[in-house]
C-alpha cells in the first residue's frame, strides 16, 4: 500500500511543474523585427545634453503572442553596436541614459536607447545600455501577448555638431529565454541633417534732429532722442546673443560713444540706447533672431566746457548664434 501512494505523489507534483510551465510558455512571434532609422534635423549647435530628435524604433513593439495572461513573460535583449562607443551619461526627463557617438566620428551628435516593453495597456520603459545583454522579467507586464521593442534618440554634444550620412551602428536580438528560438532582430541606423545659424546685420546710419544749446542746459542732461531699428536677417528662429562696442574705444563700458575725427561740437556726446534705458557698452543681452534690434540715440551733455557744433559717434554691433 505505500508503493501506489509514493507513485500517487510523484504524479501529482510532476504535473503541477508542467501546469506552471505551460503558464510562463509564449508560443509565437509577433513581429520578427525590422530596421530603425533615426533621422536629425537640427541646428549644428546648441546647449549640451538636450534630446534633440524624437524616439524611433523599428517597425512595431509586438514580439511575442500566446503568452500567459496571469504572469510576465521574461525576454533577454542581446545588444551588438559595433559602430557605436560611450562618451558620458546623460539625464533626460529625470533618468539617466549612457550616450554613445559613433565610432570616428567625434563631433557627431550623441544616441541614447531606451527599453520598452509592456501587454499594450501597461507600457513600461527604462534606459538601455547598449554595451550589455539586458535580462527583463517583464515586470508587471502579463498578458497574452508580449512588447519588447528599443528606442533610439539623440542628444545634443554642445557646441557645433557635424552632419552624419546615414550610417548602421548595430542591432539588438529579443530572446524568450524558455524557447530561444522565440526571437527578433532590431537593426539601427542613424542620419544627422545638421543645419548652421547665419545671421547678418546691416548697417543703420542714424541722424539725429539738430537742437540747440538751451536743449542742453547742464551737464547730465539729454535732448533729441531718436528711435531707429537695426535690420537682422537669419536663417531660421532662435536665441541671438547681441553687443554694442564703441568703435573709436573698444574698451568702453559707457552709454555714449567717443567722438569721431568729424565732431566739432564740444562737452556733447552720442548715447545709445535700448528699451528705454541707456545701454552699457560691451554687455550681452539675447533676443529671438526673428526681431529686428530695437536701439534708441540721444545727445548727451558731458561735464566741463561746452560748445555747438556736429556730434559724431560710431559703435559696432556684434552678433552670436551658438
Amino acid at each position: 500500500m505505500p508503493l501506489p501512494r509514493l507513485l500517487g505523489g510523484v504524479c501529482a507534483l510532476w504535473l503541477a511543474l508542467l501546469a506552471v510551465a505551460a503558464a510562463q510558455a509564449c508560443t509565437t512571434v509577433a513581429y520578427a523585427g525590422g530596421d530603425a532609422n533615426l533621422v536629425i534635423d537640427t541646428w549644428d549647435d546648441t546647449v549640451p545634453d538636450v534630446l534633440i530628435s524624437n524616439w524611433t524604433m523599428a517597425g512595431n513593439a509586438n514580439f511575442l503572442n500566446g503568452c500567459s495572461v496571469s504572469s510576465p513573460s521574461p525576454v533577454d535583449v542581446i545588444p551588438t553596436m559595433p559602430n557605436l562607443t560611450f562618451e558620458h551619461d546623460v539625464v533626460i526627463d529625470g533618468e539617466r541614459y549612457p550616450a554613445y557617438s559613433v565610432v570616428g566620428m567625434p563631433r557627431t551628435p550623441l544616441f541614447i536607447f531606451r527599453y520598452v516593453f509592456g501587454n499594450g495597456s501597461a507600457v513600461l520603459n527604462q534606459p538601455f545600455d547598449a554595451s550589455r545583454t539586458l535580462n527583463s522579467s517583464g515586470g508587471s507586464a502579463a498578458g497574452a501577448f508580449r512588447w519588447s521593442v528599443l528606442q533610439i534618440a539623440a542628444v545634443s554634444r554642445g557646441g557645433q555638431m557635424e552632419a552624419l550620412p546615414t550610417t548602421s551602428v548595430g542591432s539588438a536580438r529579443h530572446v524568450f529565454p524558455p524557447n530561444p528560438s522565440l526571437s527578433k532582430v532590431e537593426s539601427f541606423s542613424v542620419t544627422a541633417n545638421l543645419r548652421s545659424k547665419t545671421c547678418t546685420l546691416t548697417d543703420t546710419p542714424v541722424a539725429l534732429l539738430d537742437v540747440h544749446s538751451g536743449d542742453l542746459p547742464r551737464a547730465g542732461s539729454s535732448a533729441g532722442t531718436r528711435d531707429f531699428n537695426v535690420a537682422m536677417s537669419c536663417n531660421g528662429t532662435y536665441t541671438v546673443y547681441l553687443s554694442l562696442t564703441d568703435a573709436n574705444a573698444p574698451g568702453s563700458t559707457s552709454s555714449r560713444l567717443t567722438p569721431t575725427r568729424n565732431a566739432t561740437a564740444e562737452g556733447v556726446r552720442v548715447e545709445l540706447l535700448r528699451g528705454g534705458s541707456p545701454v552699457a557698452l560691451g554687455s550681452t543681452w539675447s533676443q529671438l533672431s526673428r526681431e529686428p534690434v530695437a536701439l534708441a540715440a540721444r545727445y548727451y551733455r558731458e561735464s566741463g566746457a561746452f560748445g555747438t557744433g556736429l556730434v559724431e559717434g560710431q559703435a559696432v554691433i556684434t552678433v552670436t548664434y551658438r
